[in-house]
């Protein structure tokens, strides 16, 4: 399945091109490879092609490598539009669990001068008891979804904030209602993050099976083009690998590193196999980045989730619960679906984006490159190239706000969107990249 590992190669490059911008010492390897019982095949994902988790031949053998830069793909964010979200929600297929979020409030907390203020410590509660606590994002943002956080209808909610760590000042108590909630607290600074963590969680089955020879084509380009947007930004990267029951491993963490010569070792020595049917231990993937050391101090927070498949029917919930987990530690996940992924696991990935205000990324045709892409359930996207992509949502999170993609690198769009970003739709109604 070449157009997944062409994927996966821009987005080790997008890894790689933070690798200078600081250093830390802390590097603990948590691999885990261990195996569980084996389980009998299921069925096999629709329309073929990244389902068939047979044993693959070792990769790049007599063929050459693809040269980078190639690989295509859109990005679209539900929070931003909600009522869309709402809709698609409804129309999901019968056996995909229900998501509670048409209550959702966004918290956004600025300092005195209007900037967001990243890692402040958000706690919600009402006459039962506590119902959310979590950091605001490097944009200030954090998301509250009464219903699925265990509020009762109509409950009155207080909110009170506590500064950043590191930042003195005096905790923001406060009633609140609606589904904004714009607050100001006083005494803290609104510092964009010092600190970057990125995780990469990736299906390693046989369906996967080029990846990790093709991963070098694309890193050194894009470490110049960042290293010197953010020579002051302490980066660290962490891997996290994962297969299926009764395969060889479930789960293969290692730990944080700001050394490339240590990613890059440790990414060699994967290699993709097993499967065996359609689904896999993708609930398991996303649960392991709770075992990493993420920082909790001026950072921010990212998992590129890279999969072609669901997890099993029987551990949607887990996955859910994985993706809240994220959101409650103030880690934003970013999917990417590559070529297999089918209506079951676009919709798991695109709620573990909106759960933690990330962005459902995805792989489109215009490459030429492998086979064809299903057309996510969107009616609005730019396409442009991968890399491009992924270097834009880490810049975002850095920057503390979201940086559109600029005309030079739209390649083609769908739903004809304008020059602000917004796409009328044939029934009146606005949507918004």
């Amino acid at each position: 399945m070449r157009h997944t590992l062409l994927g996966f190669c821009g987005l080790l490059a997008a890894l790689a091109l933070l690798s200078a911008c600081g250093a830390s010492t802390h590097d603990n390897s948590l691999e885990e490879p261990g195996g569980a019982p084996s389980v009998p095949p299921g069925s096999s994902p629709p329309g073929g092609g990244s389902g068939d988790e047979s044993p693959a031949p070792e990769p790049g053998q007599g063929s050459p490598s693809p040269s980078p830069g190639q690989l295509t793909a859109g990005d679209w964010d539900d929070n931003l539009n909600f009522s869309f979200f709402q809709k698609y929600l409804t129309e999901a297929p019968q056996g995909l669990p229900a998501h509670p979020s048409g209550d959702r409030v966004v918290i956004t907390v600025r300092d005195a001068e209007g900037r967001p203020v990243p890692n402040a410590r958000v706690t919600v509660g009402d006459a039962a008891g506590k119902r959310l606590e979590a950091p605001t994002a490097t944009d200030g943002r954090l998301l509250f979804l009464p219903s699925h956080d265990g509020a009762r209808s109509g409950a009155a909610f207080t909110v009170t904030v506590a500064p950043p760590p590191g930042q003195e000042g005096e905790p923001l108590t406060t009633p609140v209602e609606g589904t904004a909630w714009n607050l100001t607290l006083p005494g803290a600074r609104g510092v964009l993050p010092s600190e970057l963590d990125v995780a990469f969680v990736v299906d390693a089955t046989g369906s996967m099976a080029d990846e990790i020879s093709y991963l070098k084509t694309e890193f050194q380009g894009i470490v110049d083009s960042v290293r010197s947007t953010y020579p002051q930004v302490s980066a660290r990267f962490a891997l996290v690998m994962y297969r299926d029951d009764g395969d060889e491993y479930v789960v293969r963490p290692y730990d944080f590193t700001s050394d490339l010569g240590t990613f890059r070792q440790r990414l060699e020595a994967q290699s993709a196999g097993g499967g065996g049917d359609y689904p896999e231990a993708m609930e398991r993937g996303l649960g392991a980045i709770h075992q990493l050391s993420w920082r909790t101090g001026n950072t921010a927070r990212l998992v590129f989730l890279v999969a072609d498949a669901p997890t099993h029917t029987q551990h949607y919930q887990s996955f859910l619960r994985e993706a809240n987990r994220a959101r409650l530690s103030g880690i934003k996940v970013y999917p990417v679906a590559a070529s297999g992924v089918a209506d079951e696991a676009e919709y798991l990935m695109r709620l573990a984006a909106q759960l933690t205000l990330g962005r459902y990324i995805f792989l489109t045709d215009d490459s030429g490159i492998g086979g064809p892409h299903a057309e996510p359930h969107i009616p609005c996207y730019q396409v442009q190239l991968l890399e491009h992509l992924l270097i834009r949502a880490i810049r975002s999170e850095l920057s503390g706000r979201r940086l559109p993609a600029s005309g030079t690198e739209v390649i083609r769009t769908v739903g004809s969107p304008r020059q602000d970003g917004s796409c009328m739709l044939q029934d009146g109604t606005v949507a918004y990249l």
